[in-house]
């Protein structure tokens, strides 16, 4: 019979009794095998602890992506809510379509309808019930559209602003011709409105494109010319016209 692991005798020492053990002789090899019982367990468990703890890691970067991806496009929805679209190359051009001549009701009426033919249909509203689990200001509410969380995409809010800044500026011209000087407060107070809005948008924005020489023969740059990288503009107008609350459509 083997040596117990926990004793070595020591034959130089004498004891008063031969037969008389420690109990500790008796004791080790119980305590060994509790712990080896022990650790047994431990290392069963070992793996599905670690499945666990990992699963759930995955489960709270997944929600964090989900609230605020880590790669978002400049100007992309911050909730994920709005989906991505694809880019397209635009070389910018002066088509004249969005500039009246500032004096016949024939050229005015047609740079409001090119205006209004950018528009969507249901105006670029769409509605987000459950606004409050995401990094969201409060909706809009409109008796028109009961019950409806209403949010706007930007773009055409943006959209918007131009078009009636470019209205608003026909209509000024048009009463100085006329000697006309009566002012529309309210029309005035919403153009500087849009002011400031373009101005934040602009500047969120920051369009890098280089630019040159003007196309035509004059001094300096007027944009033209020019490669723009771009979103896909009509994929956003369908994906806005598909999730729409009213038929209704903008106009001048």
């Amino acid at each position: 019979m083997p040596f117990p692991y926990s004793k070595v005798r020591n034959e130089h020492i004498e004891h008063d009794n031969d037969d008389t053990e420690s109990p500790y002789f008796h004791d080790e090899p119980r305590r060994s095998k509790f712990w080896t019982r022990l650790l047994g367990s431990v290392g069963a468990l070992k793996w599905p602890v670690t499945f666990l703890l990992l699963f759930a890691i995955l489960l709270c970067e997944l929600s964090v992506m989900r609230r605020h991806p880590s790669l978002l496009a400049i100007g992309a929805e911050l909730n994920g809510l709005v989906p991505r679209f694809s880019q397209e190359y635009k070389k910018f051009r002066d088509d004249g379509l969005y500039v009246s001549d500032h004096k016949t009701m024939d050229s005015i009426n047609a740079t409001k309808h090119n205006w209004e033919a950018l528009m969507p249909v249901g105006g670029g509203f769409i509605d987000v019930q459950d606004y409050a689990s995401y990094d969201l200001p409060p909706p809009q509410h409109y008796k028109e559209s009961p019950g409806k969380e209403v949010f706007t995409i930007a773009v055409f809010h943006e959209l918007h602003c131009l078009m009636h800044m470019t209205s608003y500026m026909d209509k000024l011209i048009l009463q100085i011709r006329n000697k006309d000087w009566e002012i529309d407060e309210h029309a005035l107070e919403h153009n500087d409105h849009c002011i400031n809005y373009l101005h934040n948008a602009l500047l969120c924005c920051g369009d890098t494109t280089l630019e040159g020489q003007s196309q035509v023969d004059k001094l300096g740059t007027d944009g033209t010319g020019a490669v723009h990288v771009c979103r896909n503009y009509g994929e956003i107008s369908e994906w806005a016209i598909a999730r729409r609350i009213t038929d209704g459509k903008e106009s001048l």
